[in-house]
């Protein structure tokens, strides 16, 4: 106020009278804040004993209702390890709609226990699961029951063959109906239910062979519902009650039933309420791991619980840990092992802010390093400084700092764990920093929240990179500026029911291994993380089976990835397509300069591949790489071992490309089994064109072309030896013979990946016999102006195939395509038809489910 020059007119009436004295007050305002601030800090520093509690006394802690002591129950049937399974691990995902709210509670649960799963939706084309998924599912999880009791007879008849031929359970949930305490009869189910019931007193069966985490036996005796309004299940001999309840006028019911197929000879397991509840949440975490014969899902009650303070030295004044909060860690660490077998906590350093707060704050630093023996410590970074704004020498020398502080001050670093402040570098990956780890600290082991993203936490996964693992981190909903309960986003209650079966308590039920970021501030003040651990842990062990263990970082790391290996490679993402990611990655790389393709021409192998990709560019908006050493024409970045070059490596080989269209043909893509999952990744906008050849064709152009070679796999073999398979090797010519020929089986696992909106399926015998046309129509999807193909590819009469004309001139493909062989001959024709009979039957009712052109060539394969 008092640096403004104004001047009002003495005849305005618009301006009120303002009293000299409190103009003059006015100016002493900031110091009369900075008086309260110093106050308060002052106050909030006292000891606990003038102080408030901790918590505060209006926040009670749990206590668990039951005191009746539970066995380790380990009653579970059909999970010999021997067992040979008639289906993969792959769960079918039946929903309402994809944007269903509780088909994404499903798919948010199926995620965290990374199960591997399809989603689809009720249609009346449920014939395909039957035809081209023999033996695919192990599970079929039905988001309404309803649906499959009204499926239309023909489609209940198939999918309840299917579920009975290959031993495949049916996990469904029963919503309640608009009517208020009405029953009814389940069709062909010989089942009662009541709908829009509270369920009381629910527990788990002891004779069911579900319960695995929760306690059979456990008596809540309080309504689970809390006003939700549940589904319930009159007993029966024909149906195992799994969770018992009692109705609101205390008849006995059940929430969960298994049917084991009495009746009909399918097993189902039917909820009777949806999974915003967690002990229905936990009944069908063990209904997973009974319905996948223990694939799917966490076998184990083991829980490790790694939790790690971030920042013990870094904080602003006010904010930093006094002796008093010391003294607490210690006692919080030894109730912890009570818990938490053989636990410690981690703490994480940056020497550069050592002895950096307020005279009582520096005496905590001191009181820290006096106990320092009594902890765990990694390194963090010297300055808390960011890695990914820092080149190699820059963060060697200031890790050299961080090293010398510690050794100076006695604090042990037993293992090769380290953390980067917030994460940089670690994911996206900023080699300098894994280069100056390695040198100074030999770091063996990570975490972070940043792959493969920040958000959800149940997808994040771990990978290694330069032979440091690095495992996920978890949150548990501590931050660092939140250092008093009721200053906690969203209120204390938010936190309490994160505890109390929300998403903390779900993260250690479904994590193998959970990894907590803490901070400094967390245990200061009200020491809220104090609270927070010390509740979850009393809730899980009231209500589950879990046991809790502390293993040193490298050691979990190994047993990390020893449980999930499928994670050990990273699947790259494009980090200018994430918020987050873009603002941790090194200045230098400029996301306004980044060229990646829009187009991959996916194969498969032997059905013009190369032909289309060669005329595709004659078109001035169409652009490509250049040629690579080994691969030829083709990168086969996303199938094979150029994969693990990483996400720099692609990028760079499209750097300088300009055009509308940057196209990526490797015809190795098509029948790969990561190929679709990696490119969705790191391209989720990319078109996607396939080639679909006659089968019967590719496979005997496939031989030939090995013969032409001289590949030593077939020398005397001849296309009826390997069709046979009596030897080793023509077993596995036979294989890659015929599996590029599934059309079906592979194009299904595209389609689980990119939307069927941006393929574009091209008829083989077309493109071979009308090339002009084929890429004219082509170009008029892609969105190009029109180009004049008809002047640019001609019929070589001597080759025996089209070829670009550049300049007047015929421009050809390589001795290597187009030849010439053998005839086909009829006995060979009809071996190799008889083998694609079904998949082509599949193959034919896909392309019309997803409103794709059917090839001239399958038509006429069908007709016959």
């Amino acid at each position: 106020v008092h640096n403004c020059d104004v001047k009002f007119s003495s005849n305005s009436s618009m301006v009120p009278y303002i009293p000299a004295r409190l103009l003059k007050a006015v100016k002493f305002l900031p110091a009369l804040l900075l008086l309260y601030v110093l106050l308060f800090t002052s106050i909030s520093r006292w000891p606990d004993s003038a102080g408030p509690r901790f918590p505060p006394q209006h926040i009670s802690n749990f206590v668990c209702p039951s005191s009746k002591a539970f066995g380790d129950y380990a009653h579970f049937e059909g999970c010999s390890p021997n067992e040979t399974a008639l289906s993969e691990s792959r769960i079918l995902l039946l929903l309402e709609d994809v944007l269903s709210r509780h088909g994404k509670l499903i798919t948010q649960m199926l995620n965290a226990t990374k199960c591997s799963y399809k989603i689809d939706t009720f249609s009346k084309n449920l014939l395909l699961l039957t035809t081209s998924t023999r033996g695919r599912y192990s599970t079929i999880i039905i988001e309404n029951f309803n649906r499959y009791i009204n499926l239309p007879k023909r489609n209940r008849q198939l999918l309840d063959k299917y579920s009975k031929d290959y031993k495949v359970p049916i996990v469904s949930f029963l919503p309640g109906r608009a009517q208020f305490f009405s029953s009814s009869n389940v069709s062909g189910m010989n089942l009662t239910v009541w709908h829009n019931q509270k369920a009381f007193n629910a527990r788990f069966s002891l004779s069911s062979i579900i319960p695995f985490t929760a306690r059979p036996g456990v008596v809540l005796p309080f309504p689970v519902s809390e006003g939700r309004e549940w589904t319930l299940f009159e007993e029966s001999p024909l149906y195992e009650s799994v969770l018992v309840a009692e109705d609101i006028e205390g008849r006995r019911r059940a929430a969960i039933i298994r049917d084991k197929g009495t009746i009909d000879g399918v097993e189902k397991i039917v909820f009777g309420h949806n999974l915003t509840d967690w002990m229905i949440g936990l009944g069908f975490i063990d209904s997973l791991r009974w319905s996948t014969k223990c694939r799917c899902g966490v076998n184990s009650l083991d829980r490790f619980i790694q939790i790690d303070i971030d920042d013990v030295f870094v904080g602003a004044r006010g904010t930093r840990m006094i002796p008093d909060d010391v003294k607490a860690l210690v006692e919080l660490q030894e109730r912890l092992r009570l818990h938490i077998s053989n636990f410690s906590f981690l703490l994480g350093y940056s020497g550069a802010y050592f002895l950096h707060g307020d005279d009582l704050e520096d005496d905590g630093d001191r009181k820290l390093l006096q106990n320092a023996g009594k902890f765990v410590w990694f390194p963090h970074m010297w300055k808390h400084n960011h890695p990914q704004d820092h080149n190699e020498s820059f963060l060697e020398s200031t890790m050299i700092l961080n090293k010398q502080f510690g050794m100076e001050n006695n604090l042990q670093v037993p293992f090769e764990y380290a953390i980067s402040p917030q994460h940089g570098g670690v994911y996206p990956v900023h080699e300098a920093l894994f280069d100056a780890w390695e040198k100074v600290w030999g770091v063996r082991a990570t975490s972070t929240e940043e792959y493969p993203h920040f958000r959800p936490w149940a997808s994040r996964r771990g990978f290694i990179h330069r032979n440091v693992k690095v495992l996920p981190r978890q949150t548990c909903g501590l931050y660092t500026h939140t250092q008093l309960f009721h200053l906690y986003p969203g209120g204390v209650n938010k936190l309490i029911s994160s505890i109390q079966g929300g998403d903390l308590f779900w993260t250690i039920v479904l994590n193998p291994i959970s990894i907590f970021m803490t901070h400094q501030q967390n245990f200061a003040h009200d020491r809220l993380a104090e609270y927070t651990f010390e509740n979850v842990l009393s809730f899980l062990e009231c209500w589950t089976r879990l046991r809790f263990r502390w293993e040193d970082p490298i050691s979990v790391a190994e047993r990390y990835f020893h449980i999930f290996p499928m994670e050990k490679t990273p699947v790259w993402s494009n980090p200018c397509l994430d918020d987050r990611h873009r603002s941790i990655l090194p200045p230098s790389f400029n996301c306004s300069n980044l060229t990646l393709p829009n187009l991959l021409i996916v194969g498969p192998q032997k059905t013009g591949t190369t032909a289309l990709a060669s005329f595709l560019q004659l078109h001035p908006d169409v652009s490509t790489n250049g040629i690579l050493e080994r691969t030829f024409e083709e990168i086969q970045f996303f199938s094979g071992e150029n994969y693990y070059k990483g996400f720099g490596w692609y990028s760079q080989l499209f750097r300088n490309i300009e055009g509308t269209i940057v196209l990526d043909k490797s015809a190795t893509y098509f029948d790969s089994w990561e190929g679709p999952r990696r490119a969705a990744t790191l391209l989720p906008h990319a078109k996607i064109v396939v080639i679909l050849h006659d089968p019967v064709l590719r496979a005997y152009s496939w031989f030939n072309h090995l013969v032409a070679r001289n590949e030593s796999i077939v020398n005397g073999l001849s296309m009826d030896d390997v069709l046979d398979g009596k030897s080793a090797s023509a077993k596995r010519i036979r294989s890659r013979c015929i599996s590029g020929g599934r059309y079906a089986h592979h194009l299904d696992r595209w389609l689980e990946w990119f939307p069927s909106s941006q393929f574009y399926l091209i008829d083989g015998g077309e493109l071979k016999e009308n090339p002009v046309r084929t890429l004219t129509d082509l170009t008029r999807w892609l969105g190009l102006p029109p180009f004049d193909f008809h002047s640019s590819i001609k019929y070589n009469h001597k080759k025996g195939f089209h070829c670009k004309i550049i300049s007047g001139i015929p421009s050809c493909l390589g001795a290597s395509k187009g030849r010439s062989y053998p005839s086909l001959s009829p006995s060979l024709s009809s071996r190799l038809c008889f083998l694609f009979q079904s998949d082509n039957v599949v193959l034919h009712k896909m392309l019309l489910k997803h409103n794709f052109p059917v090839p001239v060539w399958l038509s006429s394969s069908l007709d016959k």
